[in-house]
């Protein structure tokens, strides 16, 4: 077997491996993105009051309010968050982080499948 041979077979496999994880992830990341919706920065003022914290911002011509979740630790004051541009109400402190982890482990494990797959061709070249 020469070299070449075994370079193509490493491809195959790193090919098949990378391609069967990156694009699931792909998809998955798509069909999160279509459930969750875009999200658009914001200034959120987060108000302490008898009744417990809650966050207030300004979107959508409107202003809303929502509790502070026992989740979230942060001071009063201003502070940047994330609106939902589908729905104003909903807001966020932190940003959507899952959509793009996913995005983004999808987008290397692809490459490196194709990357494999480009591997695998050169006997056919040569």
């Amino acid at each position: 077997m020469s070299p070449i041979d075994t370079l193509a077979i490493v491809g195959e496999v790193v090919s098949w491996i990378g391609l069967g994880i990156g694009i699931p992830l792909l998809v998955i990341a798509g069909m999160i993105a279509l459930a969750e919706g875009r999200w658009k920065g914001a200034d959120i003022a987060v108000v302490e009051r008898a009744d417990g914290t809650i966050l207030r911002w300004f979107a959508g011509g409107d202003f809303h309010e929502r509790a502070l979740s026992a989740g979230e630790h942060v001071g009063d004051g201003w502070h940047r968050g994330f609106v939902s541009v589908r729905d104003p109400s909903h807001a966020r402190l932190d940003p959507p982080v899952l959509r793009k982890l996913f995005t983004t482990l999808g987008i290397v494990f692809t490459a490196l499948g194709a990357v494999g797959f480009i591997l695998s061709m050169i006997p056919a070249f040569i």
